[in-house]
């Protein structure tokens, strides 16, 4: 298991570092939000043809390819999250969501401050969920969490 803790998921986790990074920059660089965060996702898919080798080809899906689609779907958000700051910056604007009755505003520097913080708390807690969830009642998964104890 350690193989693929080295070589398959840390590799990734730093792919998604990177991409979550872009909301470090300022709202008003939209060409280079994108590229870093397009530039990712390809590093991304590109890096998981590398490693397919690797991963047994099973009619199932395993916490690998669990956390490697999950891995996708967060390389793509910050590509949507970046567009919708680059709108409201641009436009100077606040948008506003009425949530249980109270009004919640989001400016682009709001977006990008959220998103610094919620992008990989709640990546790592879907993760953590992939994880217990397969786990339940697995001996072979459970040798895999031995590591993080």
């Amino acid at each position: 298991f350690q193989y693929y803790v080295y070589k398959v998921l840390i590799p990734i986790l730093l792919i998604l570092i990177v991409c979550w990074s872009v909301f470090w920059i300022p709202p008003r660089e939209l060409e280079s939000k994108l590229t870093i965060t397009i530039v990712c996702l390809l590093s991304l898919i590109a890096y998981n043809f590398v490693v397919s080798d690797d991963i047994p080809r099973l009619s199932y899906l395993t916490i690998m390819d669990h956390i490697i689609l999950i891995s996708y779907l967060y390389a793509t958000i910050p590509n949507f999250l970046t567009i919708a700051s680059y709108r409201l910056y641009k436009k100077n604007r606040i948008f506003e969501i009425r949530l249980f009755g109270k009004i919640i505003k989001f400016s682009s520097d709001r977006i990008d401050r959220l998103s610094r913080m919620w992008g990989p708390i709640s990546y790592a807690v879907i993760v953590f969920f992939i994880i217990i969830i397969s786990v339940n009642g697995s001996r072979n998964t459970a040798a895999f969490l031995a590591w993080l104890t």
